[in-house]
């Protein structure tokens, strides 16, 4: 039996994996290989991939190694494995967006940032789960990948893009692109121990991509490191951030109320310790009031699935409720009636929530989080549609806000947890460099020796 090929990212980074093959040391195609092979031998347990481009990858990674012989380079994203979350639409491969409904004909062409990785020279791997439409993160038509944090227990690893979120966790791929319309991106990085990055929402053409709410959609990337999602954002859009901002002196608010309540104990204590060595590294804590939290939630539920009804066809949304999964059925049928104008006056009050949201946020440089307010538990422990909406709800309590009052955010994985557990990092629109620096400077702090 052959054994299985170690991650060929274990323990490095993707500007360290450039420096190796442009040294000649691997080369993009046995590196695909490599990844290839470990979704052959895993992905039948993890169910992360639903879809593996094997012969696509090794034609695009052979092409990689030839234009690095002949002195061109690309960047940094040269020959780097990726993985795709099954809303993007790539050339020669299938886009379901997790539903037994043909949405063949709403998007029907690459977009800016699949573009972006192609022209980077990045090596798409296949497609990754996503639940139906991208609505919550507990499906029942189809299976739920497996989260690599236990290998004994079918634990929920969060969604929609929980297939991009397992395959960055157990090592598929060097990275993965997810979407975040109320959290897909951070709320599962945080269940499965990776970093999440929702981009701001303006910050990258969404075309291309599989809609579920048009005014709330971003997408975002997966990595292993904060310093490897400053790479993908560089290399993506050609915007700077910095990796070295130091720690000291930045203003980092704990924002109330609702983030820091009713948390499971494993999240509050990590939490609690890690703020605790923010504080001691010089970062200044603070509270900060943010009333307009109470309102998020019915924003939230009167945008996204009436938007997403308009973008299917009210009548095919009807005639089709049966095929639909029972998380799905339950989110359209309870807003399908809803009156012409709904959609208009809850983007208005969403709208009157960002603007007084952004108006204090010179306050301090970020908020911090808790990501989810729980840890990943037993998939069997969310078998009934009560149970499933009940953990929905919960599961993204944190994450909505950041969507609902157009921030751009992060879920960092923090160390020494036996049960994955995020903090969340937030800033406004458009300040994803900020964002990113620090990240990279409270990554640094938490995962140094004290």
């Amino acid at each position: 039996m052959t054994a299985l090929p170690e991650n060929p990212f274990a323990g490095m980074s993707i500007a360290q994996y450039g420096a190796r093959v442009r040294r000649g040391e691997c080369s993009a195609a046995s590196v695909t290989d490599a990844f290839l092979q470990r979704i052959e031998a895993l992905n039948p347990k993890l169910g992360a991939f639903t879809f593996v481009a094997a012969e696509r990858a090794q034609a695009a990674a052979r092409e990689v190694d030839t234009l690095l012989h002949s002195g061109t380079d690309l960047g940094p994203l040269m020959g780097v494995p990726v993985a795709v979350k099954d809303l993007y639409y790539v050339e020669g491969m299938p886009l379901t967006a997790g539903s037994r409904l043909d949405v063949s004909t709403v998007v029907r062409a690459e977009g800016p940032l699949i573009q972006a990785l192609k022209h980077a020279g990045a090596v798409i791997l296949g497609k990754t789960w996503t639940s139906e439409f991208a609505l919550g993160g507990i499906n029942f038509i189809q299976r739920v990948p497996w989260n690599p944090c236990d290998p004994e227990i079918h634990r929920t690893p969060g969604g929609s893009s929980g297939g991009s979120a397992v395959a960055t966790a157990a090592g598929l791929c060097a990275f993965a692109l997810g979407t975040d319309t109320g959290g897909s991106v951070r709320m599962p990085a945080a269940l499965c121990g990776v970093v999440g990055h929702k981009f701001s929402a303006a910050a990258f053409p969404l075309d291309g991509i599989f809609p579920l709410s048009p005014t709330l959609d971003s997408p975002g990337t997966f990595t292993t490191s904060a310093k490897d999602a400053v790479t993908a954002w560089k290399a993506l859009t050609g915007a700077g951030a910095r990796a070295d901002l130091p720690l000291r002196g930045l203003r980092l608010g704990k924002p109330a109320p609702l983030f820091y309540e009713e948390l499971d104990a494993e999240v509050a204590q990590a939490l609690d310790t890690a703020i605790e060595r923010l504080a001691r590294a010089g970062a200044v804590i603070a509270p900060v009031e943010v009333p307009e939290v109470g309102e998020f939630e019915a924003a939230f539920g009167r945008i996204v699935p009436v938007e997403l009804i308009d973008i299917l066809g009210r009548e095919r949304v009807r005639n089709n409720l049966g095929i639909f999964d029972p998380v799905t059925k339950a989110r359209f049928s309870a807003v399908i009636d809803a009156p012409a104008g709904e959609p208009g006056s809850a983007r208005a009050h969403q709208a009157a929530l960002r603007d007084a949201v952004h108006a204090r946020r010179t306050q301090c440089d970020a908020w911090i989080t808790p990501s989810t307010p729980l840890v990943p538990g037993p998939l069997d422990s969310y078998r009934t549609l009560e149970s499933a909406l009940a953990w929905n709800r919960r599961a993204l309590r944190n994450t909505r806000p950041g969507n609902v009052f157009d921030q751009c955010g992060i879920s960092l994985p923090l160390p020494r947890t036996a049960l994955p557990v995020g903090l969340q990092v937030l800033c406004p629109a458009m300040a994803d460099a900020k964002l990113l620096a620090i990240a990279c400077a409270i990554e640094t702090a938490l995962n140094s020796p004290e």
